[in-house]
């Protein structure tokens, strides 16, 4: 804007000067039979040019360059408050709070079902002698009452080596620590692993025989055993005689199995006997593997 108005007033200057160098020009020439011009004072507006007009308007100049940025205005009133916006998204979850304390006890469930009957405990003491009974009446007298006593000694000899039969089989049984009863079977071991041919005859010698369950309860009381021990077991049962036809080891065939899901399948042609696992599941197997020995008396 500064440099418009310094334009402008160059233009108005230049014609006055190109009149007073007329002015002087006529002054200082003397003009035949005419007197001398004098200026007498200042010339104000200057004289007209020679055809009478103001001189030409001069060629327009360039655009100055834009001047420095006035100072800032003052701040506005803000603005009315815009719309609310959309919902965000859910944030992250937090970190787990602490763990709160412990809750009252819940009441009481109910009582399981019993359990399988123990071992049969050791004979008791020997009785106090009872009372002397009513006498009889008078037997016949002769020869018969000879052959009735030997009857009768008879009678009692058996009974004696029935006793020590018992307790010599007990005493066996008692080599084995750990045992379960079903009824009047108990089911023993020692804990030790054999193969079948070994454990048949381990069982024999103490007077019994290979655990062979024949219900769900003696089969559960033999699965607590292999539990007790974490050792599957072999049981008194093989195919040896009969592909496919399992039977016990005095040779009726089985009246109670427990198979396991896709089993006997006498993998690789060569199992023959039958194991118990700790689940009571039955497994047909090689006899000659090393397995947990139970019999039963």
């Amino acid at each position: 804007m500064l440099l418009l108005r310094l334009f402008g007033l160059i233009l108005l200057i230049q014609p006055l000067r190109s009149h007073e160098a007329e002015v002087n020009n006529i002054s200082e020439k003397t003009l035949t039979g005419a007197c001398t011009l004098v200026m007498c004072g200042p010339v104000e507006n200057g004289l007209p040019g020679r055809d009478g007009r103001d001189g030409r308007e001069g060629p327009r100049g360039e655009k100055g360059d834009p001047g420095l940025p006035g100072p800032a205005g003052r701040t506005g009133m803000p603005g009315p408050p815009g719309p609310v916006g959309p919902q965000g998204d859910n944030g992250s979850a937090g970190e787990p709070g602490p763990k709160g304390d412990t809750g009252p006890h819940g009441p009481s469930g109910a009582s399981g079902p019993q359990g399988p009957p123990g071992a049969r405990g050791p004979p008791g003491l020997k009785g106090d002698r009872g009372t002397t009974g009513d006498k009889g009446a008078k037997g016949e007298s002769g020869l018969p009452d000879i052959t009735a006593l030997r009857q009768q000694v008879g009678a009692l000899e058996t009974q004696v080596r029935r006793l020590q039969h018992d307790v010599s089989q007990y005493k066996k049984v008692e080599m084995f620590p750990d045992g379960r009863s079903v009824g009047e079977k108990i089911f023993k071991t020692g804990g030790f692993e054999r193969n079948f041919a070994d454990a048949q005859q381990i069982c024999t010698k103490a007077g019994g025989q290979m655990a062979s369950p024949r219900s769900a309860a003696e089969n559960e009381a033999v699965r607590e055993l292999v539990s007790l021990h974490n050792k599957a077991a072999f049981l008194g049962i093989t195919d040896a005689k009969t592909e496919g036809k399992f039977t016990y080891l005095t040779g009726e065939p089985i009246v109670y199995s427990n198979w396991n899901a896709g089993e006997p399948n006498d993998s690789n042609k060569a199992e023959d006997c039958v194991e118990i696992f700790s689940s009571g599941k039955w497994n047909d197997k090689n006899c000659g593997e090393q397995r947990l020995v139970i019999c039963e008396f």
